[in-house]
């Protein structure tokens, strides 16, 4: 799947879940409000997220905080530390999920 249409996978399941159901509409409140801006720029909490995500290895997850850290103003150099960290954190068996991490930024930029 390319990455415009994870986007819109996600978008679409997620708009479905919200209006099935207040705990996803709540949750994704939550999950907006976390990764604003506060002490912490927005922009360092995307590059966060993307270690995460690839330490958790979810793909979709990547493509998202990939996408917040690049429109945040994240570089090449900022990400790929981020990518790394959550290979770190995550061991040899995130290395798939840091090749997909690549393959989307190369997609992106």
């Amino acid at each position: 799947m390319k990455s415009d249409e994870m986007s819109l996978y996600r978008k679409r399941y997620n708009d479905m879940m919200m209006e099935s159901d207040e705990f996803f509409r709540e949750f994704s409140e939550m999950d907006d409000g976390v990764y604003s801006e506060g002490a912490i720029t927005k922009k360092n909490k995307e590059l966060m997220g993307l270690a995460i995500s690839v330490t958790t290895r979810c793909n979709e997850c990547i493509l998202y905080h990939l996408d917040g850290s690049i429109q945040e103003g994240a570089n090449k150099a900022e990400i790929i530390e981020a990518i790394k960290i959550g290979v770190i954190a995550g061991g040899s068996i995130t290395f798939p999920n840091a090749r997909f991490a690549f393959e989307m930024m190369n997609e992106r930029k």
